[in-house]
């Protein structure tokens, strides 16, 4: 019944992501099972009954990728999404680390891991953010309607998610899974895949002006506890990891860039922005270990990636960059 009825409700979503009928209903089948008999018991179910289907469609062979068990978890956290807001059960994914939860069944079952390909051209990336930069910059909220709002706070949104990608090539759900804890030293650190990644001074300013429009909106300040990225979109309602997608094609149209990955599209990935930072460490000889760590990616993926067997050394012959990369390389550079 409550299948149907979130059905009913989200027709629009679903038409958006129709893969989400199919793992909710392959969901309710698991829980309809004889051993399982939960199907009518939905305020019993949590993230351990889930775990368990995702074992049991693992081991018929159904479910053997990351890709594909994401697309599971995903179906079911928008089910219960839904059933929390009308209050037929709680969120069974709202009292931990949803992206934790994803990789340690990844680990668990030894699911296959997609390889990302693609990478944009930093020139690109740099034009997007002196665009973003200046359009926040200029925003008038007393003269704005609501399509300038929300394009604002989604524009402020992926000015973050982008400068943090830069300066921690993390994949996608570890960043948006950032909390306010994880943000130290007034906003000098950032802690993510367990180490501490200094944080620019421009992009230490991003972060408190973005908190602080949040703060104005909410009309409550941020908890240690909470989700940076659901934070700021708090006032609006759900933030939706997907969306970053839609968004980031909004403003690379808006601003005349990344033409030819546009075309025939309605949706650019934000995954390659890492891809592109990986890449350009490659580049620049930093230890593969090193960048295994920050990206959350295992040492034998990151060679079969980025080092390919005709891969050489670029060497950078401008003493510009080469002086300006020694300078950055000092303890004090995040402070300036």
């Amino acid at each position: 019944m409550f299948r149907d009825e979130y059905f009913n409700k989200r027709k629009e979503l679903l038409k958006r992501n129709h893969v989400y009928r199919n793992h909710i209903n392959k969901f309710i089948d698991y829980l309809s099972l004889p051993e399982v008999k939960l199907a009518d018991k939905p305020t019993r179910i949590d993230k351990d009954v889930v775990e368990a289907c995702i074992k049991y469609y693992h081991d018929k062979g159904d479910l053997n990728s990351r890709s594909t068990m994401e697309c599971h978890l995903e179906s079911i956290k928008s089910f219960y999404n839904y059933l929390s807001e009308v209050d037929k059960a709680k969120d069974i994914f709202s009292n931990y680390s949803y992206s934790k939860f994803k990789d340690d069944i990844v680990e668990k079952y030894s699911l296959l891991e997609p390889v990302e390909r693609g990478s944009y051209d930093c020139e690109d990336i740099k034009s997007i953010l002196i665009n973003l930069d200046k359009a926040i910059d200029q925003f008038l909220e007393e003269s704005s309607g609501i399509r300038e709002e929300d394009r604002h706070l989604q524009r402020i949104i992926l000015r973050l998610f982008i400068k943090i990608t830069l300066v921690a090539p993390a994949k996608r759900s570890v960043i948006t899974d950032i909390k306010r804890a994880d943000i130290k030293e007034g906003f000098k650190k950032l802690y993510i895949n367990d180490i501490y990644i200094n944080i620019p001074c421009g992009l230490s300013r991003d972060l408190h002006s973005a908190l602080k429009y949040a703060e104005s909106k909410n009309k409550e300040p941020i908890k240690e506890e909470d989700n940076i990225f659901e934070y700021l979109y708090r006032y609006k309602g759900k933030f939706r990891v997907e969306s970053l997608n839609t968004w980031f094609y909004n403003i690379a149209q808006d601003f005349g860039v990344l033409k030819n990955e546009r075309k025939n599209k309605k949706t650019l990935a934000v995954e390659p922005i890492k891809n592109m930072v990986i890449q350009m460490m490659v580049d620049n000889m930093i230890n593969p270990v090193f960048i295994s760590k920050i990206a959350g990616l295992t040492l034998s993926m990151i060679e079969a990636t980025y080092y390919p067997k005709d891969w050489n050394v670029k060497y950078e012959e401008d003493i510009n960059k080469c002086i300006n990369k020694s300078i950055a390389q000092n303890d004090y550079y995040c402070y300036v």
